[in-house]
């Protein structure tokens, strides 16, 4: 054992007392705290393997130079830290801590470890997009304990090699840099990387040496770096956030409705790159196509477009957190360039594989979904319907949401029908594509009207019936039903529908798209296919139904005087999906 380290394992280290006494403590678990209480003894292995060998600078307190807290705080003191960290890489030691982290603080602060292969991932890509060597600032904004700009900071001091060891430690602090407001990972993360500049500092003589830089800061990432980054690298916070009055005319320009902290994220580094940077971000998929992203999109498109999108193809087993989201690795360039963006597919299985999928292009009104093929075999299926300039409203269609809540109509349902009752159609009726009674729901398949519900909740015309809700390991995304007038006099002549379903309905009883071929579309393989493209949500939306590229009249026609059993094909065919 190192002398050092024979200091007993209960004392805590001075600068974690006092750091984290005026900042966030309420956060850290006992297992947390267990993490931290380990990196004193994780730090003099590391400073000692890297030449460090003198007592006065095993410790981190005399390596580093850390911002000053105004309190003290002594929980560490009895806290026994975890020995198999003493001898684990940077990455280990970073998802130690966020791991140890209550589920509940992860959840509202949207805090997720990015894995290495990950991280490597994206920085290859944002250094690949960029097509040069990076000579300004390596910026993460929501950095947590700096693990994405690890495989950033080992190429920089790489490239380094030949620079004396005082001009590196000198420049590093304007290359490599992140802010979080997490104090303790903060803290964390200065440690971690820190290490890596051990082995330049120990050719440093001793009686020159200065504490190594904290390149990580405290503070709101959504504010301006110190300068525009050239690269900037992003695991953001996600989840919804409720804006102040102030902020969210602040954020009107790329907030549309909710706002979701990773899109914030998104915007800030768009505005704050420097001319020509890139930008890379680990995010989930939802922002591609969903509605409250729509303003974000058309900022995006007009001032940072996407080059390239990689889709991470199996969450399973990566996130150690539990992210459940689709996710994707997006790289932008600032300023003008070709609406090209080339996609590709990611898998980890031991290992990180690549698989080019083709180049998709945005849409010239960037607000609208971006429509991008998730496979190799989705590139015909999407260049057939970029061609396509029709949509559902253009037919008379529109979407709107079943207004049924059941649970705010709980005293007016019943397992048996009325004199003033209506059936209520679920989400489970329209498995299989055909509507019919799931028995499952049949203790609570009707609705005793009330007077003001006639108005809002009854649906008494034909229509189509599309899930809302659909699991991601589920075969198709389009599960459809017809409510036509047969079904529906079946079915009593009106009903209710609740509020996982999308009701599709038409001004125009005898237009083109009358609910038969409506139906043929959405159940057929093309139109699924072309929806798994156009979104990056599990959930099946109004808004992205309305979006569906469709054929002209002369192919409506076309379609109208085909049998049912030549429907499927014909769609198929025309939206260019050979099976």
């Amino acid at each position: 054992m190192i002398e050092a380290e024979a200091v007993a394992t209960t004392r805590a280290n001075r600068a974690q007392r006092a750091f984290l006494a005026a900042h966030g403590s309420a956060d850290l678990s006992p297992r947390s705290l267990a993490v931290l209480a380990s990196v004193p003894h994780w730090w003099r292995r590391r400073a000692a393997a890297a030449g460090a060998t003198d007592s006065h600078t095993l410790g981190i307190d005399d390596a580093m130079s850390f911002p000053t807290a105004p309190l003290d705080w002594d929980d560490l003191d009895g806290i026994t830290p975890r020995e198999d960290l003493f001898d684990a890489s940077p990455e280990e030691l970073a998802n130690a801590y966020v791991v140890s982290l209550d589920s509940s603080v992860r959840t509202a602060d949207g805090r997720h470890y990015t894995p290495a292969p990950l991280a490597e991932a994206l920085y290859q890509q944002a250094a690949g997009a960029l097509g040069r060597r990076p000579t300004g600032l390596i910026w993460d904004p929501a950095c947590g304990a700096g693990m994405l700009l690890l495989p950033a900071l080992r190429a920089w001091l790489a490239e380094q090699s030949g620079t004396q060891p005082e001009m590196v430690l000198a420049a590093v602090s304007s290359s490599i840099g992140g802010r979080d407001l997490d104090a303790a990972a903060v803290w964390l993360g200065n440690v971690l990387l820190a290490a890596e500049l051990l082995p330049v500092w120990a050719r440093v003589p001793l009686p020159r040496r200065r504490p190594l830089p904290a390149l990580l800061q405290e503070g709101d990432g959504l504010a301006p770096p110190p300068s525009p980054p050239t690269l900037t690298l992003m695991n953001p916070p996600y989840g919804r956030v409720r804006l102040s009055e102030g902020d969210r005319e602040k954020w009107q320009h790329v907030v549309f409705g909710h706002a979701n902290r990773y899109g914030l994220f998104m915007a800030a580094v768009s505005e704050q790159l420097a001319e020509g940077g890139v930008a890379s971000a680990l995010v989930p998929a939802g922002w591609l196509g969903g509605s409250y992203f729509q303003r974000l999109r058309a900022y995006l498109a007009n001032t940072t477009p996407l080059i390239s999108l990689v889709y991470v193809t199996d969450r399973s087993g990566i996130f150690s957190t539990g992210v459940l989201q689709e996710t994707v690795l997006a790289t932008f360039r600032k300023g003008k360039s070709p609406r090209a963006t080339d996609c590709e597919r990611l898998t980890m299985n031991g290992q990180v594989t690549h698989e080019v999928i083709g180049k998709g292009r945005l849409p010239k009104d960037g607000d609208r979904p971006w429509l991008l093929p998730r496979q190799s075999d989705d590139l015909p299926i999407v260049k057939a319907a970029q061609k396509m300039t029709r949509r559902l409203a253009d037919y008379g269609w529109s979407v709107s949401t079943g207004p049924l809540v059941w649970n705010r109509h709980k005293p007016q349902l019943s397992p048996k029908p009325s004199e003033i009752s209506v059936k209520i159609v679920w989400a489970g009726d329209l498995e299989g594509g055909e509507l019919h009674q799931d028995p499952s729901r049949d203790k609570l398949r009707y609705l005793h009207l009330r007077e003001k519900d006639h108005r809002v909740l009854v649906l008494e015309r034909p229509a189509v019936l599309v899930q809302r809700t659909t699991a991601p390991e589920q075969p198709r995304r389009l599960l459809a039903a017809a409510l036509d007038s047969e079904t529906l006099a079946r079915w009593g002549g009106r009903v209710s529908v609740e509020n996982h379903v999308n009701v599709l309905t038409s001004t125009q009883p005898d237009g083109l798209l009358t609910p038969r071929l409506l139906s043929a579309l959405l159940d057929s393989d093309a139109v699924d296919r072309l929806y798994r493209c156009l979104t990056g949500s599990v959930a099946v939306s109004a808004y992205e139904l309305a979006a569906l590229p469709l054929p002209g009249p002369q192919t409506l026609r076309a379609w109208a005087a085909l049998p049912a059993e030549e429907l499927p094909e014909a769609i198929n065919s025309v939206y260019g999906l050979t099976l």
